[in-house]
């Protein structure tokens, strides 16, 4: 298949997801979110999945790792790591990384630290005596362990180290590595290709790609926002608020802080000639796809594609037939920018 070269954005109605005779049924309210009905998967023919701990900042983190048919060691097949976004885990997306698998790429579904069945961030809970001249101690010691805490740019960290993991994989081709991200992991992905060179194809769904609108310079803090940094550094620990979407769960407030700080848009311009894929949902209910997937292929230099499918919305793009057209659609750009099908 010949390469994109030229710099493009593509909207695809691929197929109607109302089928004839809905109109006299009962409308459905948008999906808020997902079930572990949602989450179950069959395992692909050949396909083989095993789970792996990768290490971000000294803290384990958990991975599951798919292989496709016929994998061996001592080939070179492409690697991709899979994140996904808000509060979400490897759960939602291990069928993603099944599907790669499927189609010859190796699919490394990750949890952030702190989510899923990863390892949280840990602290002493009392002072212990050491100095730099003791560079390690060991001991048995009281320690406190957060679980759940949602900083993006630890999230950026994170996939780097994914990457670094899949790398060391036996049989992974180390130079052609693809990263995927869902939602908020749209901005983490963004943010990784911009500061990590080894990325060089990108496809994101559903891409929350924040900061088009937002003006130059750093983000003010005060108000509360200044309160809860002030308490945070003082006392170290500030205050927590609910969030989630298919699971809530507590966070802390910095979270507003480094969100806000974070604006993933900035980083887009750096992401240059890398190929990239965005499938959209039509009926996006979180956010304007116009500020996010659009504005950014609007600056990528490169290879590019928005693939919009209309009828879907955010989470039931993980779902049924909108799955299919995503996980599909990036599977195969997966597999022509990094190489894996034949030219004509």
């Amino acid at each position: 298949m010949q390469f994109i070269r030229s710099a493009m954005v593509v909207t695809l109605a691929l197929i109607t997801l109302i089928a004839s005779g809905a109109d006299t049924q009962e409308k459905q309210p948008p999906k808020s979110g997902l079930t572990p009905a949602d989450y179950v998967y069959q395992l692909p023919d050949g396909v083989t999945r095993r789970e792996v701990t990768f290490y971000s900042d000294d803290v384990a983190c958990f991975a599951v790792i798919f292989f496709p048919k016929g994998y061996v060691a001592g080939g070179k097949t492409p690697g991709v790591v899979l994140a996904n976004g808000w509060s979400g885990t490897h759960f939602s997306i291990e069928k993603y990384g099944a599907r790669f698998a499927e189609k010859g790429l190796v699919a490394m579904t990750i949890d952030y630290r702190s989510w899923g069945n990863s390892d949280g961030f840990t602290t002493l809970a009392e002072k212990v005596k050491n100095d730099d001249a003791t560079r390690i101690t060991r001991g048995r010691l009281d320690v406190v362990v957060k679980r759940t805490r949602l900083i993006p740019t630890k999230q950026v960290e994170d996939v780097r180290n994914a990457i670094s993991y899949l790398q060391g994989e036996p049989g992974v081709d180390q130079d052609r590595i693809g990263i995927w991200g869902t939602s908020s992991a749209g901005g983490t992905m963004m943010a990784v290709a911009a500061l990590d060179a080894r990325v060089k194809v990108v496809a994101l769904q559903n891409p929350a790609i924040s900061g088009k609108n937002q003006p130059d310079g750093p983000k003010a803090i005060r108000g509360p926002m200044l309160e809860d940094a002030i308490r945070r550094a003082r006392y170290g620990q500030g205050a927590e608020i609910e969030t989630g979407f298919s699971t809530r769960r507590m966070i802390d407030v910095e979270t507003n802080q480094l969100v806000a700080e974070f604006r993933p848009f900035r980083y887009v311009k750096d992401v240059g000639s890398r190929p990239v894929l965005f499938v959209v949902a039509g009926n996006e209910q979180l956010f304007d796809n116009r500020d996010h997937a659009y504005a950014a292929a609007d600056l990528l230099t490169g290879p590019k594609k928005v693939l919009e499918v209309p009828g879907a919305t955010h989470f039931e793009m993980f779902c049924n037939q909108p799955f299919e057209i995503s996980a599909n659609a990036a599977a195969d750009w997966f597999r022509e920018y990094l190489g894996l099908n034949k030219p004509d």
